[in-house]
């Protein structure tokens, strides 16, 4: 059970629009001809790959030695010529932070592939609702993208825009596509010496850990990159802004890295204890990666935002070395284990010298993440540690009942810690029970 990342499209998809989407966000001047310039470039990138997919599809089904692949990839090679029309309209979204208009072309294409996909899939399509369900998602984006923003391309095409564009976007695309070999080497060296059994071992224990630390970095990649490319020239809100989203961000995931790391093993034997008993390690190895991505994930944005990209690739480089370095060792002599905490080691590297790096945009000092994240890691291991406690007190062997039993109670005692320490956070909490509360008396007959 190899990750569900490895999928050839996406090697493409990191190509598509050689950084120019981000160098848009992060431009300031002469934004309508730096917008047509990202227009032609992304479409015109978007031809040559689907190509490049399309005809290439027979020795990507020859590699994956199964040949129901290359219709498959022929047919979804067409969703990047489909999506790279509303590329920019969606950019100029995310640039001026318009969530509002941006909810229509997000919601709806999403709903219409869940939709597709499961009616096909009832009738037997099998793959190919999900494949038809894709190019609806991609038609629907573009129109509805199209609708709600108003601008329109023009025939134009200014050499020196896009000179200073590809200079800022290319060490993202570099740093992209060292990401992609980072977060696949592991997989290809586990499968070639350990085997498929400890790859799928290795899957979903990396699946497990990490589904939380996915679902964050999205939802703050989204936000918070331009809202840095508007705050460059006022660096006290600037270093405001940061520390305040990772504040939030390690609200949530600290404990549930925390919870991850204690309860692993109860979640395994009410899994399959047979079948996935190896991956309890693992899994509590790859939470503190897990942990790591998260609370580092709004680094990078502070170098796009900061305008210094290039040190996403110094770090990128830095990590795959590494990983190329040691991979081999932990592999051979510690298995799925080894690797697990190759991967967390190297996290936890990286996110302090990502830290550094940080500071040295918004001037800050490594005591202020201290002053963040200190208190959430003691409340979450309190919280863990005595429900941990109760769970072997009250239940004895692990089961689906004490699991719910465990999670109920370790954020409810999470959430008491911290909102008696943390007086604006109760403040905020006071503000929303008001507000929910005149909702709701809105809504409640006369």
């Amino acid at each position: 059970m190899p990750r569900p990342r490895s999928w050839p499209l996406e090697s493409l998809q990191l190509l598509r629009e050689f950084g120019f989407s981000s160098a848009l966000i992060y431009r300031k001047q002469d934004i309508a001809e730096a917008a047509d310039v990202t227009f032609w470039i992304t479409n015109l990138t978007s031809l040559v790959y689907a190509a490049i997919a399309y005809f290439g599809a027979p020795l990507i089904a020859v590699f994956f030695n199964d040949p129901r692949i290359t219709p498959v990839v022929q047919v979804l090679a067409f969703t990047l010529l489909i999506r790279s029309p509303g590329t920019v309209h969606f950019v100029l979204l995310a640039k001026e932070l318009d969530f509002k208009r941006k909810v229509l072309p997000d919601v709806i294409p999403t709903v219409g592939y869940g939709i597709l996909a499961i009616v096909l899939g009832v009738l037997g399509f099998g793959v190919w609702a999900l494949v038809w369900g894709k190019i609806l998602e991609a038609i629907l984006g573009v129109i509805l993208v199209w609708l709600v923003v108003p601008y329109r391309p023009a025939f134009r095409f200014n050499t020196r825009i896009a000179r200073e564009m590809f200079n800022y976007g290319m060490h993202l695309v570099v740093s992209q596509i060292l990401i992609f070999a980072i977060t696949n080497v592991d997989d290809a060296f586990v499968g070639r010496m350990a085997g498929m059994a400890a790859l799928g071992v290795y899957g979903i224990a990396y699946l497990l850990s990490n589904i939380p630390a996915t679902q964050i970095t999205a939802l703050v990649n989204q936000v918070m990159f331009p809202a840095f490319a508007r705050l460059q020239d006022d660096l006290p809100y600037f270093r405001l802004t940061f520390f305040r989203t990772v504040r939030f961000v390690s609200l949530l995931s600290v404990p549930v890295a925390i919870l991850t790391i204690f309860f692993a093993a109860d979640f395994i034997h009410v899994l399959d204890p047979v079948k996935w008993g190896d991956a309890v390690l693992p899994i509590q190895l790859l939470a503190v990666y897990g942990l790591c991505r998260s609370v580092a994930a709004n680094m990078g944005n502070v170098f796009k935002g900061g305008g210094k990209p290039q040190w996403l690739t110094y770090i990128a480089l830095w990590r795959l070395a590494t990983m190329l370095i040691f991979l081999y060792p932990a592999v051979y002599y510690w298995g799925v284990v080894g690797v697990s905490a190759l991967s967390a080691i190297v996290a936890v590297v990286d996110w302090f010298i990502s830290a550094w790096l940080c500071n040295k945009v918004i001037g800050a000092s490594l005591r202020m993440y201290g002053r963040l994240l200190l208190p959430a890691l003691a409340f979450a291991i309190l919280s863990a540690a005595i429900t941990f406690g109760l769970r072997t007190l009250l239940f004895g062997e692990a089961s689906l009942l004490s699991l719910l039993f465990s999670g109920a109670v370790a954020m409810t005692l999470y959430a008491g810690l911290t909102l008696a320490a943390d007086s604006e956070l109760r403040s905020l909490a006071q503000r929303g029970l008001v507000q929910a509360q005149g909702l709701w008396n809105q809504r409640r007959p006369a």
